[in-house]
């Protein structure tokens, strides 16, 4: 059964790792929240799932409630792991049953990594994806983020190419559908704001909130671009990636 409301306006999250979240860290969705909420804008975070994945376990996907501080909307639709290549298939059915006015979707560095999806066939399942997503839901305003700067991309050029083509694709495919991006690579460097050479620390969390906040204020007029300077945040205690023997 489905929790009442917390808001007037509900916006689902589709993401992989970088949206999940793993033990100890605040989210990007924590701080996307609590801007709109400063705000005084009322939105409803919706989706499948409100946990962060144990980091902590060889286990993918198990379940974490470790939150830096936990006193948001967690709902979310995000999984560690996820590529657009499978999430394509799955986007109509959770859109129909989640109801979200505004979908925002962080995806893709999983397609190149792991799956080894070339940019032509990345377009067309983002294509796809965008289309399954309007078929449960033809009014649905979406947002897709860009491909974030990865170790991996500093260390070899080759996959910093791939990098760039998949976001130029991200951005004619969303201008041919008519979706707008939030480019979340924009202010994103990955020495400075992960904590493992991938997933965001703080620092870097707020910067993916800030660029999905003001392409929301931009695009569509809800809440306000977010605030710069950026405050300098500490890091997640090591001790909560610690792996448990």
């Amino acid at each position: 059964m489905r929790k009442p409301p917390e808001g007037d306006i509900p916006i689902m999250i589709v993401g992989d790792s970088i949206s999940h979240g793993s033990s100890g860290d605040w989210t990007w969705r924590y701080f996307f929240w609590k801007h709109l909420k400063n705000h005084e804008v009322s939105v409803d975070l919706v989706g499948p799932k409100a946990t962060l994945d144990n980091i902590r376990t060889a286990e993918v996907g198990d379940d974490d409630d470790t939150y830096a501080d936990p006193d948001f909307d967690r709902d979310h639709d995000a999984q560690w792991g996820r590529p657009y290549l499978t999430e394509k298939d799955e986007i109509h059915a959770k859109v129909a049953e989640y109801e979200p006015a505004y979908l925002l979707a962080l995806l893709g560095i999983n397609d190149l990594f792991w799956y080894g999806v070339e940019p032509a066939q990345f377009a067309e399942n983002l294509r796809e994806f965008i289309q399954n997503a309007r078929s449960a839901a033809p009014e649905l305003r979406i947002l897709i983020g860009t491909v974030l700067e990865t170790r991996k991309a500093l260390d070899e050029p080759g996959f910093a190419a791939l990098v760039e083509a998949t976001n130029e694709q991200i951005r004619r495919v969303a201008e041919e559908q008519g979706v707008h991006v939030a480019d979340t690579a924009a202010e994103f460097r990955a020495a400075q704001h992960t904590w493992d050479g991938t997933h965001p620390n703080p620092n870097g969390e707020l910067r993916i909130a800030a660029a999905f906040a003001d392409q929301l204020a931009r695009s569509y007029g809800l809440g306000a671009a977010y605030p710069r300077p950026y405050p300098v945040l500490d890091n997640v205690d090591a001790r909560a990636k610690r792996s448990i023997d």
